[in-house]
């Protein structure tokens, strides 16, 4: 709606009743109106007579009108009450989805810009499509009207997922190109059951293929040694390694109010429900968190992604860590142990947020190998005379 607010595409009009009825009303009200309006609309306290609200939008390219069911009186008071509510349906009326649900007939629909359609569909969902939201800003074909997306586009936006630098100047990995592209499938899906298009153009285009991807984890030990290294930023250092303990993303750990923290337990989001779920903190986690602030201040105030990145780099090395360590490694290094110490992968999928255990079985194939590597690194011995 702000765009369209701006650029003064959508008003509110208010039209007197046909000329019948206008004539019907009593001479002095419509001199009232004459005097204290005239053309202008809507009308005001001292004008008011029976007329009704209508939508007069501008649309890529095309002009429509959108009849109310609201309806002036002679009553100012009922009046005031039914322009509030006109008013409130402009504001609502730059939500495609508000729009559909009410049936609001919108000519040129397929030309609205991709980028503005994407956008509204962002909040509330997975971190990947902000992620996915955050790189389209900078793809030079991001305001092509979704009718216009075709094969020859589709092609172009996988290339620039493929080659677009992260926040740390390097390009995306194979799978994080797969998963934002993902999200450019489902968002032109939501479009074709909005009726916005009449089919999904990516349905049969060939997606970018995942691959198998090499989880970096740390053992406890490793923990350990970072714990003991200064951090250029310590507040890298404690969000990362109670990240460790809670298996927190940083998007997550960034989200994190002292409202989800209370009496040393931390509140974690169901997948399925959606309703958040309270787990005991690690004596760790809790030591970590430190004084509690007000509920909406964040626990932690990390600096920008690729800072934390540069900084993590650093203490890691200094550390003697060999391992390429991502923020994203805490929260492996929390699935690999928590699998080791309980060997319930129900319950860890459960504590990491998963929405299958699927995903987590990921976690259970690192705990094989290195219970494997383990039994294979104990020393040999020459046996004789075994038959």
């Amino acid at each position: 709606m702000k765009n369209a607010q701006k650029a003064g595409s959508v008003r509110l009009r208010w039209r007197a009743l046909d000329i019948n009825e206008w004539r019907a009303i009593p001479k002095e009200k419509r001199e009232t109106f004459e005097r204290s309006k005239g053309k202008k609309n809507p009308p005001v306290r001292g004008a008011d007579i029976p007329g009704r609200y209508f939508i007069d939008a501008y649309e890529a390219g095309n002009r429509h009108a959108k009849n109310l069911n609201l309806r002036t009186t002679y009553d100012p008071q009922a009046n005031d009450e039914t322009e509030r509510l006109a008013r409130q349906v402009i504001v609502n009326y730059g939500d495609m989805e508000w729009r559909e649900k009410h049936r609001f007939e919108v000519k040129g629909k397929g030309q609205a810009p991709f980028s503005e359609f994407f956008d509204s569909l962002v909040q509330g969902r997975h971190w990947s499509w902000m992620g996915t939201q955050r790189l389209l800003k900078s793809f030079p074909l991001r305001d092509t009207p979704i009718g216009d997306i075709d094969y020859e586009w589709l092609s172009k936006i996988q290339t620039y997922f493929l080659n677009a630098p992260t926040r740390s100047n390097r390009n995306l990995s194979q799978n994080s190109a797969s998963t934002y592209y993902a999200k450019i499938k489902a968002a032109l899906q939501i479009a074709t059951q909005r009726g916005l298009i009449r089919s999904n153009p990516a349905m049969n285009i060939k997606a970018i293929p995942s691959v198998p991807s090499q989880r970096v984890y740390l053992t406890i030990e490793e923990i350990q040694q970072l714990a003991n290294t200064p951090c250029k930023i310590e507040e890298v250092k404690r969000a990362f390694v109670f990240s460790c303990y809670t298996g927190l993303r940083i998007s997550d750990i960034i989200a994190l109010t002292w409202d989800k923290v209370r009496n040393g337990r931390l509140a974690i989001r169901v997948q399925k429900t959606k309703v958040p779920d309270w787990i005991d903190l690690h004596p760790v986690a809790q030591q970590l968190v430190g004084t509690p602030g007000k509920l909406d201040e964040p626990v932690f105030n990390l600096p920008p992604d690729g800072t934390v990145w540069t900084v993590l780099q650093i203490w890691a090395a200094t550390a003697g860590i060999t391992k390429h360590i991502s923020f994203h490694s805490s929260r492996h290094s929390f699935g690999t142990l928590m699998l080791e110490a309980t060997n319930d992968i129900y319950l860890v999928s459960k504590l990491m947020g998963h929405s299958s255990v699927t995903h987590t079985m990921a976690y259970a194939k690192i705990v094989d190998a290195r219970k494997k590597n383990a039994m294979l690194s104990l020393p040999g011995i020459e046996i004789s005379h075994v038959k």
